[in-house]
């Protein structure tokens, strides 16, 4: 007898979020994705708009304010694991920050290990969530 899958959705807004030539991505502390780099951002509370959650993610998780920041793509994978099929589609915006300072290095308390800063050669090394490694082949 086949094995029935959960199928999950998730929609959700992500940055690419660059500090001068380089890259700020969070590590994901829960999902299955648990313990890699990402795209800082997350799904959208009922009323916000995209610019909206946009900014309110990345201040939660990366302490960071975006500036002339630009819808770039809308991207949709799917991932199959031994119990589940997630299906997941990323609204992507291309923004950048003008100071590091106030970076969160620390755990968020709810779905990042914290934020780094990384350049273009670094994320190669890394160990990306399915979503950063579609973007970051794409720009």
């Amino acid at each position: 007898m086949a094995k029935k899958h959960v199928q999950l959705s998730r929609f959700g807004v992500y940055a690419v979020l660059r500090y001068k030539s380089s890259f700020v991505l969070i590590k994901k502390s829960k999902g299955p994705f648990k313990g890699r780099w990402d795209l800082p951002g997350g799904k959208i509370d009922f009323g916000e708009t995209p610019e909206d959650t946009l900014d309110r993610e990345l201040m939660e998780e990366t302490g960071l304010k975006p500036r002339d920041s630009r819808l770039i793509d809308a991207i949709g994978y799917e991932r199959e694991t031994e119990n589940e099929i997630l299906h997941h589609v990323g609204i992507i915006y291309d923004c950048d920050t003008k100071s590091i300072k106030k970076l969160k290095r620390e755990p968020d308390g709810n779905d990042s290990f914290g934020a780094e800063v990384f350049t273009r050669k670094e994320l190669k090394e890394l160990k990306l969530t399915p979503l950063a490694k579609i973007v970051f082949k794409k720009y």
